[in-house]
């Protein structure tokens, strides 16, 4: 896992080297093992590169080239199935002289052009130059699950592309320009679904695709094109029982392909059901139990979960190493984090990866996760939404005259919305919304065609196969939710601390094998989530551990995982001083919304007592982002 970067002048004898260095040396610690840097075209263009070795500790420099040195590679991540692959490209005539992942997509590339991308089974975000027709192109690609984030960004006539947002935005690479639209759509979905970014002629690299740079033609704004991957199930199971079989044995194979390394890999644990399936097949496939790490609260009985780890790492004789939190140090710490991110992003649980990121560095470069098993399998309440749809369009007058006081939520609010709207697009995203589109319209001023804000989930619309709109619905959350917020936080946070997180469940032949599987084993009409894959992993799991992860309240009940003791502090900073921080001298937000509108949401909350808690803590974390330390920003 690295960091890559680059630049591309807007003329031939530009000289972007002062600039791509620093620009490389701000991704230090993504790769603090090395660092190399390829100029294109005299020094009007070059490739950059941080190194963290995992594979081939000493024959994976980068940025990388084949043998006849017309295509170069900067990468980050890792391709589990690269030895099938060089294999496959031998028997073509190909030479290799490392024994690194990377030289694959180099060779790859020679061999099968943009095809090779489909045959790629990893976490990846790479440029390529292909300068074998002169000028050449440079090529952005982001793996289909989206675990790797890639930006890139036009400033000046110059192109650049990185890692990191921020690194980019402290270089003076990024126009800092504010996109209105960008910000709609965040207070839509809690972060900006790619393409996009907050900022103006910037934008991220989606899922599954890619983007052609012709360095004899640069464009204004880049096209980014969908590759397809070529894995799908030997055999479909049919039966209740053979999902379940395929389920466990897919999940195996996944780790198993995972656990490639030359250095030793390690677990993060939480003591929920898909971090000790995990750690259970990484036992059973390692010569040695692997170190699990847990972390947890100090001072907050509610959110013990070191309690939780420490059983599941005593049932499996896993060795444990932990880290103690207490929420003040917490709440300091995710408010700095907040707002030198590169991008808002309404999350405040991603910071116990990072501190648990700190404590794995001291030993280990490489964990697996559980993460990444709840979009493709249902396990988040909104999932039963799409479930409940039907009853919901037939009971909607009904709906009105249930107090919204009997959620903890705005779960009866959002079901509402939801059983009002027929358009599937427009469903999903009331499904997945914080801020209805409407509630956007009102807080800004904005009206405009709300139908706009529900296109980033109409870009990742499918047909429903044989009716299974939940599927289709699962496929799009995976698409949006896990990979431009959970993924890239968690992306974000063990990068920080130089750490590869890796995520079996989204390992893409296992992916494969779980957006095939019918919706009916994933949620159930009454509302048990991942309840077969709960059944399938039950080998898996310690005896004296599977009533509380494999019971009712576990398939229906709130998620486990690291959570964090924010709720209760905000409570107290909605009622108190929520107003002069949102609307106060200080505040940024009345450039962007309607200082009325935002005056009167906010007594309505309090006064009405209305459960709004995730739409203020988007809002909270807006205003901080706004307020970051870095230049100013433009708003216009």
């Amino acid at each position: 896992m690295c960091g890559i970067c680059g630049i591309i002048g807007r003329r031939q004898d530009d000289d972007i080297s002062a600039t791509l260095e620093r620009l490389t040396e701000a991704l230090h610690h993504r790769g603090p093992d090395g660092s190399g840097i390829h100029y294109i075209r005299g020094r009007s263009a070059g490739l950059g590169h941080r190194r963290l070795s995992i594979v081939d500790l000493a024959g994976g420099a980068q940025p990388m080239s084949g043998e006849d040195g017309r295509i170069w590679v900067t990468y980050n991540g890792e391709i589990y199935n690269f030895r099938t692959l060089r294999n496959e490209l031998s028997q073509l005539g190909y030479r290799f002289r490392t024994n690194a992942d990377t030289e694959v997509l180099v060779q790859g590339f020679a061999a099968w052009g943009p095809g090779l991308f489909g045959r790629l089974n990893g976490i990846y975000a790479f440029a390529l130059y292909d300068g074998r027709n002169d000028p050449g192109d440079v090529w952005l690609v982001r793996d289909p699950a989206g675990v790797k984030p890639l930006y890139l960004g036009l400033h000046r006539g110059s192109w650049w592309f990185a890692s990191e947002l921020a690194a980019a935005r402290d270089q003076g690479c990024v126009d800092t320009e504010i996109s209105l639209d960008a910000l709609d759509e965040y207070l839509v979905y809690r972060f900006i679904p790619s393409p996009g970014t907050p900022f103006r002629n910037t934008w991220k690299v989606p899922p599954g695709h890619y983007c052609r740079l012709p360095l004899d033609s640069l464009p204004e704004t880049p096209r980014f094109e969908r590759f397809e991957t070529h894995f799908e199930p030997a055999v479909l199971p049919r039966t209740e029982g053979e999902w379940a079989e395929a389920l466990r044995s897919g999940l195996a194979a996944a780790v198993e392909r995972q656990l490639m390394s030359d250095v030793p890999v390690g677990v993060l644990l939480s003591g929920g059901v898909d971090s000790t399936a995990v750690s259970r097949v990484m036992r059973d496939r390692m010569p040695e139990p692997p170190q699990a790490f847990a972390v947890g609260f100090n001072d907050h009985a509610g959110l013990d979960e070191l309690t939780a780890a420490r059983a599941a790492a005593e049932a499996l004789g896993l060795p444990l190493q932990e880290v103690g939190a207490t929420s003040e140090a917490y709440l300091a710490a995710w408010l700095d984090l907040v707002s030198r991110l590169g991008e808002p992003i309404s999350d405040y649980g991603s910071l116990l990866v990072a501190l648990l990121c700190r404590k794995v560095r001291e030993t280990h470069k490489v964990v697996l996760t559980g993460q990444g098993a709840d979009e493709p399998l249902g396990g988040y309440a909104r999932h039963f939404a799409e479930r409940l749809y039907p009853a919901a369009r037939r009971l909607g007058p009904l709906l009105d005259l249930l107090p919204e006081s009997v959620g903890a939520s705005d779960r009866v609010a959002r079901t509402r919305r939801i059983a009002r709207v027929s358009d599937r697009a427009q469903r999903f995203t009331e499904i997945m919304a914080v801020f209805a589109p409407r509630e956007v319209a009102s807080l800004t001023g904005r009206n405009g065609d709300l139908e706009r804000l529900a296109d980033p989930v109409r870009r990742w619309l499918v047909k429903p196969v044989n009716g299974d709109s939940l599927n289709t619905l699962l496929t799009v959350d995976a698409r949006l939710s896990l990979a431009d917020d959970l993924l890239l936080l968690a992306d974000h946070m063990a990068m920080a601390s130089s750490v590869e997180m890796r995520v079996p469940f989204l390992d893409l032949e296992f992916l494969a094998l779980l957006e095939r599987m019918p919706s009916r084993f994933k949620v159930s009409r009454f509302g048990d989530r991942k309840w077969l894959y709960r059944r399938a992993v039950a080998p898996l799991i310690p005896a004296e551990l599977r009533g509380p992860l494999l019971g009712r309240q576990a398939r229906t009940g709130p998620k486990l995982g690291f959570s964090a003791p924010i709720e209760d502090w905000f409570k107290n900073w909605i009622q108190r001083d929520s107003e002069s921080f949102l609307l106060g001298p200080d505040a940024h937000l009345p450039q962007i919304l309607r200082g009325d509108r935002l005056k009167s949401y906010l007594e309505t909350v309090r006064t009405r007592h209305l459960p709004r808690s995730r739409q203020l803590m988007a809002l909270f974390v807006l205003e901080s982002w706004l307020r970051g330390p870095r230049a100013e920003l433009r708003v216009t």
